[in-house]
């Protein structure tokens, strides 16, 4: 087990205290983190410390967890979406550096050959400078997309059927010219580069948890869970203590 594991075991469990570890995890870039653990409400709390609070539309809380003693966010496929904008995160957002990562879990195998687009963040200026992880059209395949300036980076996985919980991240650098996609804690095909140049500040209805749009469209069929970004890209070893649940 990683020591950072083995300091952050809850005392009255066998469970790891995962909140904590993302909060530990290059602590001083987390500019915002939605663990969607929430018992109820509407809110959807920033466990970073930076009050960066997003609101729930059409979720159902309570949903299964990860494994960490803690509960998920379910999204029915046609209405939910978590809208995570405001004007302090579209500030600290940094466009040219940083790291996306979350918990998936699809609501059944036939989620992953239902033709349908489903996002599971999107963090977006506009149509041409955008974040975005998601399940694409093609069957059992999801795709991470840099996309800045009209010039689109995308990595994607294919193959997927899994019900299980799933990690995914995003790391991206505009300064070493690297777009690097991780699946359960290991990066996936070559590092992108040639990334195009941000133009834009993040907006209100397209910076989403879960959906495309506020309308909404897109939506994420399955359980969504501990949504973070950072500042900074992650180093590999880092988001593989990300991608760990013991």
């Amino acid at each position: 087990m990683k020591a950072l594991h083995r300091a952050l075991m809850l005392p009255w469990t066998n469970k790891v205290n995962y909140t904590q570890i993302v909060q530990q995890v290059a602590a001083a870039n987390l500019i915002a983190y939605w663990p969607m653990a929430e018992a109820s409400g509407s809110v959807a709390l920033d466990a970073s410390g930076n009050g960066r609070v997003g609101a729930y539309t059409g979720v159902t809380l309570g949903a299964s967890g990860i494994g960490d003693g803690r509960t998920a966010a379910s999204f029915d496929g046609s209405t939910s979406f978590a809208n995570i904008y405001s004007v302090s995160l579209a500030g600290a957002f940094n466009d040219q550096e940083g790291t996306l990562a979350a918990w998936i879990r699809v609501s059944g195998v036939g989620v992953w050959t239902d033709g349908a687009q489903r996002r599971i963040v999107r963090l977006a200026a506009d149509a041409n400078n955008s974040v975005v992880i998601f399940k694409t059209t093609t069957n059992n395949q999801v795709s991470w997309t840099y996309q800045a300036g009209g010039t689109s980076s995308t990595r994607s996985k294919a193959s997927l059927s899994s019900t299980d919980w799933l990690h995914v991240a995003f790391t991206w650098s505009k300064s070493a010219d690297e777009g690097k996609a991780y699946f359960n804690g290991v990066q996936e095909g070559l590092t992108l580069s040639s990334l195009g140049v941000w133009a834009g500040a993040l907006a209100s209805t397209t910076t989403l948890i879960g959906a495309t749009s506020q309308t909404p469209g897109g939506v994420w069929s399955g359980t969504l869970a501990h949504v973070a970004i950072w500042t900074t890209p992650l180093s590999a070893a880092q988001i593989l203590t990300l991608a760990t649940v013991v």
